[in-house]
């Protein structure tokens, strides 16, 4: 595999190893023979660096042009195109009691897929029709509430794989101390997750991740179950990613969520082969399982430009259930409108580079809620890989820290229905950023970078004695600690600044007295 992977790696090195080559033995080589003929004569002299000169252009131009077109026909080879669909199928949604034999004879096919309650189906369809126009005529049947082709779908990195920097050290992993860039890095400092895991770490939230797999033998991983999850390409119980040019990706992606949730519980779902590419309907029948699996929180680091009905619906059915989802914005450095991050329900995450400026490669537009570090990230890699760590640039890595942060929220209220994580993360969000204010909504920003400190602070002020509840025993603790000395509030000591003026003082105590005795504000949340 490691072969595998130094080929795919090695065109670029090659290249540069070439001209080296090349400049090493043409230049020095002439350069002897002219010192020599400038003794002689100048005007043979004159010829031969013109013969020098076009050897070098011919080489730079064939080393510069060709593999370059190569490059490009290499990475973009399995990156779906808008509108792109599976051939000859179909997805349809029908009417509750209507049968898909209603409408197989017409199109001359049959089913292959199904999800039960929503009454949808896949089917397989066996003429020359073009999908889009089959599901035109089939949407204007009655009993079809709506027909479309089985869109592509794809991780916005699948052309991206390169980006991937192994980290030579390969360090052992040592839980919460080691590698030392995993936990101490933009990701981490920028959303200030270690002091919020004081508070949350995520225990006992189920974060389901729809993805290419995972990689169990990570030892982040150890003591996950081979059985976690469902994998929907190879129709099994075994999520494991496969070899492809996306090895890795969901493997990043979940140890993104354990760095800022590491109590949390994965269940990894597999819906994109080890190119990167899925379709419309096992994502839905991903979002389904999800459902029926009681995940708490969704993460979808993969976009499309078409929309789905078929998603849409499925993504709505979650909604319902109170599960919140987020998904990465997408990494073509467009406002054009991206799914499922727009989708109603779903917390759409953007990247912002190490300056807080939007990163180069970020989606943008009006439906995005929030940014996060998303350049030179560092997690896990397949151990497939020279080291089990590295860095990857991608807005899919921005979205698993926001993940992260509403598992921390829901361990601490588990139960926010989706919409109430949102507007927590949204109003937590940092606005002040290195290079100025952000003033929500923001079409690059959103409402600010993501922030779990703030997200869970907001829950837990006012309880003092960090007993989980707010109670008289709070307003002896806070007065205990002004006026004999005792100890400050714990873990946090903003946990006691509960009308946010920034100090701890009697007016806190009143505050609190206030909320708990004569049902008035509660302790604040900025």
């Amino acid at each position: 595999m490691r072969l595998w992977l130094a080929g795919r790696m090695s065109i670029r090195h090659i290249k540069v190893r070439l001209i080296k080559l090349s400049r090493s033995l043409i230049i020095p080589h002439f350069g002897v023979h002219l010192s020599y003929w400038e003794h002689k004569g100048g005007c043979i002299m004159r010829k031969i660096r013109l013969l020098a000169n076009g050897a070098l252009f011919i080489i730079f131009v064939f080393l510069a042009v060709l593999p370059a077109q190569y490059l490009l026909a290499d990475k973009g080879q399995h990156y779906p195109q808008r509108g792109q669909a599976v051939a000859n199928q179909l997805i349809l949604k029908l009417e509750k009691g209507r049968s898909p034999d209603e409408f197989l004879t017409e199109v001359n096919g049959h089913v292959v897929g199904s999800i039960p309650e929503p009454n949808i189906i896949l089917i397989n369809y066996h003429n020359h029709v073009k999908a889009q126009k089959m599901a035109e005529s089939l949407s204007r049947r009655n009993g079809v509430i709506f027909a479309e082709p089985n869109y592509l779908c794809s991780v916005p990195e699948v052309s991206q794989n390169d980006q991937i920097i192994p980290d030579q050290n390969n360090p052992v992993y040592i839980a919460g101390v080691s590698p030392g860039p995993y936990y101490n890095q933009q990701a981490t400092n920028s959303t200030h997750s270690d002091s919020a895991n004081l508070l949350s770490t995520g225990a006992d939230i189920i974060v389901g991740v729809i993805d290419n797999g995972i990689d169990f033998d990570h030892p982040l991983f150890d003591g996950l179950a081979d059985s976690t999850g469902y994998d929907f390409i190879d129709n099994d119980e075994d999520p494991s990613e496969e070899v492809g040019d996306l090895l890795g990706h969901g493997t990043f992606v979940s140890g993104l969520v354990k760095l800022m949730a590491p109590d949390c519980e994965l269940m990894p779902y597999r819906v994109f082969d080890e190119n990167g590419v899925g379709n419309a309907y096992i994502i839905s029948l991903a979002i389904y399982q999800a459902i029926d699996d009681s995940v708490d929180v969704i993460n979808m680091s993969f976009n499309t430009y078409t929309a789905s009905s078929s998603i849409q619906t499925a993504i709505a059915a979650a909604h319902q259930a109170g599960i919140t989802m987020v998904a990465s914005s997408g990494n073509d450095s467009c406002s054009t409108i991206c799914y499922p991050a727009s989708y109603d329900g779903v917390i759409s995450v953007g990247a912002i580079d190490s300056l807080d400026y939007k990163a180069d490669f970020s989606n943008y537009g009006s439906y995005l809620d929030v940014v996060a570090p998303g350049t030179m990230i560092y997690s896990a890699l397949h151990t497939n890989y020279e080291s089990d760590w590295g860095y990857w640039n991608g807005t899919s890595f921005s979205a698993p820290q926001v993940t992260g942060t509403c598992a921390l929220i829901l361990e601490l209220r588990s139960s926010l229905p989706g919409d109430s994580v949102e507007s927590q993360i949204r109003e937590t969000a940092e606005k002040d950023l290195a290079w100025g204010t952000v003033v929500p909504q923001d079409t690059l920003y959103g409402y600010g970078y993501d922030d779990a400190l703030q997200a869970v602070i907001c829950l837990c002020r006012g309880d003092a004695d960090n007993s989980g509840q707010i109670d008289s025993l709070d307003i002896n603790y806070l007065v205990d600690y002004l006026n004999n000395g005792g100890p400050a509030p714990t873990p946090i000591f903003e946990l006691g600044d509960v009308n946010c003026s920034g100090t701890i003082n009697m007016l806190d105590v009143s505050y609190l007295i206030n909320y708990l005795d004569n049902n008035g504000p509660a302790p604040c949340c900025q």
